[in-house]
């Protein structure tokens, strides 16, 4: 299965480092954001890796990339452990790299990639977070069990589900994705994980979508909303994530690991 990183987004709540940086590159202690990430996918065996990216994330392509001037400074000067640090990023995985050279939305973003998805299935990643590793074995595991497309969740306190996109359910069925609803209208407390396991059917549906209103995008919860009416789309209850889309969250997660050597207590 093929694992798809959504990384093209501006950064907007991260400006003015995000201008030039992109937030997916920003460290958390001695690793970017995106390598846990990539790191995660591997853990699991998933070693072919599409992220899109947008015309201002060249520094992720480079990271993943090889670097021929440093790479032979280091070399001439026996520093083997730097090398070999430089040089995993681009050794863990087969990478292909896809431009969105419009912010038209999540489902414009994943319409990116359909000549590059052959299997029936692939996987999605929203690529300003970083989850637990076991996350993406549990995954999918449940897939093999029931391949089924399938969306992560992990349950928030009643009062915060305004912020997310909310699960309605049926047993592990999804009916429903409800997007920041009033706490009083909120169907339960367990929010989309940024994570999912999309049908290659998936693509006809996104390209029919009306553009939203209020953002004037194409939203991928419009299209997995409609492809719950045309067949079951399941659950994959999870911990949360460690969002590091904005400033204090990301302080939040180097200090986690300043103090306590790592983002998720070991199994």
């Amino acid at each position: 299965m093929k694992a798809v990183l959504v990384v093209a987004w501006f950064g907007t709540r991260m400006l003015p480092i995000t201008k030039t940086i992109p937030k997916e590159m920003l460290p958390v202690w001695n690793k970017p954001v995106i390598q846990y990430v990539v790191e995660g996918c591997v853990n699991a065996w998933i070693q072919d890796i599409i992220m899109i990216v947008s015309q201002q994330k060249k520094a992720l392509e480079d990271y993943f990339d090889k670097n021929y001037e440093l790479e032979d400074i280091l070399q001439k000067k026996g520093k083997q452990d730097l090398l070999d640090l430089i040089n995993t990023p681009k050794n863990m995985a087969h990478y292909t790299f896809v431009k969105q050279t419009q912010m038209l939305g999540t489902a414009h973003a994943i319409l990116q990639i359909e000549p590059w998805i052959d299997e029936d299935y692939f996987m999605v990643i929203f690529g300003d977070a970083i989850y637990p590793d076991y996350m993406y074995t549990e995954l999918l595991k449940k897939f093999a069990e029931n391949p089924q497309p399938m969306i992560c969740a992990h349950e928030v306190p009643k009062e915060d589900t305004y912020r997310y996109g909310v699960l309605k359910l049926d047993g592990d069925k999804i009916i429903e994705i409800v997007e920041q609803p009033k706490v009083e209208d909120a169907p339960s407390n367990l929010v989309c994980n940024w994570v999912y396991i999309l049908p290659k059917s998936i693509f006809p549906l996104l390209k029919t979508l009306p553009i939203d209103a209020s953002r004037g995008e194409y939203l991928l919860p419009d299209g997995l909303n409609i492809l719950m009416k045309q067949m079951n789309v399941l659950v994959c209850k999870t911990d949360p994530f460690r969002d590091i889309g904005s400033i204090d969250l990301w302080m939040k997660a180097n200090n986690k690991m300043y103090q306590d050597g790592y983002l998720f207590p070991p199994l």
